[in-house]
């Protein structure tokens, strides 16, 4: 058996710890890096697959949360609210556009080291993907580097533009 495949296991164990109860029927999302449900509590728990994102990820939460930021830029940040390394589990508040999550994949404290070419890459597929909001989706992660997060997950899912004043284009379905 795989992580992944004891994913909903593992979040049945923490809320059980934890005094919550995990919504399995309210997937919030899923992707390379695990699960996320909602919780009687009203927050939300990513269980991940990969010990390294976990430990990414939990570490930009902490980072954040000791500078008490959970809104950048105008784009709101889930709050780390408790998490359990045993479990590869976080527990984080749930947020509404525009926000900026799913910080597995990101830098701390040193900015990836990538040719010319693959940003060059990565920047015209952004721009696609954000239809005229990459300036404004530069902007936040240029932010996020002030407190040493250099994020590198960029993408319409991960950050949702819709309802920011300086949106130019308003999508109610950023994926």
């Amino acid at each position: 058996m795989t992580m992944r495949d004891n994913s909903k296991g593992r979040a049945e164990a923490y809320c059980f710890t934890h005094g919550r109860v995990a919504d399995f029927a309210n997937l919030l999302g899923s992707g390379q890096e695990g699960f996320v449900w909602k919780t009687t509590a009203n927050s939300a728990i990513k269980v991940f697959d990969r010990v390294a994102n976990f430990n990414t990820e939990l570490h930009c939460y902490e980072i954040l949360k000791e500078h008490n930021v959970s809104e950048i830029d105008g784009f709101t940040i889930p709050i780390l609210l408790e998490s359990d390394a045993k479990l590869l589990v976080i527990e984080m508040s749930i947020v509404s556009p525009p926000y900026i999550l799913d910080f597995g994949k990101a830098y701390v404290n040193f900015p990836p080291e990538f040719s010319e070419e693959v940003m060059a890459d990565y920047e015209a597929e952004r721009e696609e993907w954000f239809e005229g909001n990459w300036p404004l989706v530069e902007s936040v992660v240029g932010s996020l580097q002030s407190y040493g997060i250099f994020y590198w997950d960029a993408r319409p899912g991960n950050i949702n533009c819709y309802g920011h004043p300086n949106a130019k284009k308003q999508a109610k379905s950023n994926p």
